[in-house]
């Protein structure tokens, strides 16, 4: 049996703003969790699926292509930096890389959330958008978390201490998991913040993640069923 396309399929396939980059979000973290750390090839295609949500957000920056380019630069200032720090192993090039891509999920952010949060109805694009957020906050934070580990080294406790590592060789992969871990306040505490800093920005996390999904993806969904059911009473 073949399904055949409704209109507001072939609308959402063709003007969605959100849905490719959703797509590349989903696809960096089950992707980079089949990777090695210990591997440099899997940690250079790791930072190329950060630059590959980059270009996935073209269609968020619609309104401003200074930002966009902006934004398309620094990420490729990024991708570089951390290619750079996989032959010289400079501590200074991680910074740089983790400094960018999270200058990079900041400006996503803000774009996302002028299209999500801006006048108008809410629709399935919107939604899509806000659960979009969602995921760029946990890649935020595993940057934050990153910076303050590689400042402060020993900020974090993990199961196994693997000091043949260096600088940002396995720490992304780890805090990618850590964040959205706390973001959902999961918490298995296997990976523990063991520093001040670090323990309020982990605090800050959770209290994000669940205000923004109670407030934010809730009201965003009853508002949508609210409107359908006006539209069919009219």
């Amino acid at each position: 049996m073949i399904l055949a396309r409704t209109p507001e399929t072939n609308r959402w396939l063709t003007h969605s703003r959100h849905g490719e980059l959703l797509l590349a979000l989903v696809s960096l973290i089950f992707i980079q969790s089949c990777l090695s750390a210990e591997n440099m090839v899997h940690r250079v295609v790791i930072n190329g699926l950060f630059f590959l949500v980059v270009l996935s957000a073209i269609r968020s920056f619609s309104g401003s292509k200074l930002r966009m380019w902006a934004t398309m630069f620094i990420g490729g200032l990024a991708y570089a930096a951390s290619w750079a720090n996989e032959m010289a192993g400079i501590k200074g090039l991680a910074v740089a890389s983790d400094v960018c891509f999270a200058f990079v999920f900041v400006s996503l952010i803000h774009a996302v959330g002028v299209n999500v949060f801006g006048e108008g109805s809410v629709d399935a694009d919107r939604i899509i958008g806000a659960v979009s957020i969602y995921f760029l906050i946990g890649l935020l934070w595993a940057f934050l978390y990153t910076l303050i580990e590689l400042f402060e080294p020993g900020s974090f406790s993990f199961p196994v201490q693997e000091e043949s590592l260096t600088q940002n060789a396995r720490l992304i992969s780890d805090f990618i998991y850590f964040s959205n871990v706390t973001l959902t306040t999961l918490g298995y505490g296997d990976v523990v913040p063991m520093s001040r800093p670090a323990k309020m920005l982990a605090v800050l996390q959770a209290m994000v993640g669940q205000l923004y999904v109670a407030i934010v993806i809730a009201r965003m969904v009853g508002m949508q069923v609210s409107q359908r059911g006006v539209s069919f009473k009219n």
